[in-house]
């Protein structure tokens, strides 16, 4: 059977990860192209008390059987912070990289390969489709920010969460303004934030303050997360802009 590559994981996550990787390539080994690590757990802004661990799973093809086993996989290791994992086939990454190439694109930047070959060493994205995802998404997030702020009404537990849950989900969006302007995307936030900064021209405070806040579980006052929502607003609404005039050469 061909080795598992964690050798360059941390012993204490690799002691999470191994066991479940190995769960799966003891029952389907046949049907598995690869298994990856991928998203935060693939970087420093891991960390192994708080952070979920993803990982995708690339089958040849779709067995229901294999879904059934994974799923008595959850209670193991669910507790441990593995999330329940993606299973798609390369045929299907490939027929989906215009509907969702950002998540595409996340996993591209930020993937450790653990087993078999690796199906995004050839995956090419179009910035056109980049584009109009991050238009798409960022224009919600500014209608979704308003709604989270007046449902909260002035409970400034309710709202910090809000703000906290839906942080990481900027990322992959500021990543996909990276790429449209031929930047470098980190994996790290607090570097997408410098990136951003220095591409786009804009202060970033609000979403620093967030990181802050939930690294050292902190909630702020009302009056805080009052300014904190004003700065959101402004800061997403320059990079909707930016977005909206960027122009696609052709592909």
């Amino acid at each position: 059977m061909e080795e598992l590559r964690l050798s360059d994981i941390p012993e204490n996550t690799k002691q999470i990860v191994e066991p479940f990787f190995r769960d799966i390539i003891s029952h389907s080994r046949e049907n598995i192209n690869s298994l990856y690590l991928i998203g935060s757990v693939v970087t420093t802004d891991y960390n192994i008390k708080y952070s979920d661990i993803n990982t995708l799973i690339v089958v040849k093809q779709i067995e229901i059987p294999f879904f059934d086993f994974v799923a008595t996989l959850g209670k193991r290791y669910g507790k441990k912070k593995v999330r329940a994992p993606i299973i798609i086939t390369r045929d299907y990454i490939h027929r989906t990289l215009d509907v969702f190439p950002l998540e595409f694109l996340d996993m591209k930047l930020m993937h450790r390969l653990v087993y078999g070959d690796d199906v995004f060493h050839d995956i090419q994205l179009k910035k056109n489709d980049v584009r109009l995802q991050c238009e798409r998404e960022l224009k919600g997030k500014l209608e979704n920010l308003c709604q989270c702020y007046i449902k909260a009404m002035g409970n400034k537990t309710v709202l910090a969460e809000s703000f906290y849950r839906a942080l990481s989900g900027y990322f992959p969006l500021f990543r996909g303004v990276l790429f449209l302007y031929d930047e470098n995307m980190p994996g790290e936030k607090r570097e997408v934030l410098r990136a951003l900064k220095e591409r786009c021209g804009i202060e970033i405070h609000a979403f620093e303050k967030l990181l802050d806040f939930r690294t050292k579980c902190v909630y702020p006052s009302l009056q805080e997360l009052k300014e904190i929502f004003a700065d959101l607003y402004r800061e997403l609404d320059v990079i909707v802009k930016k977005v909206d005039e960027y122009k696609i050469r052709h592909e």
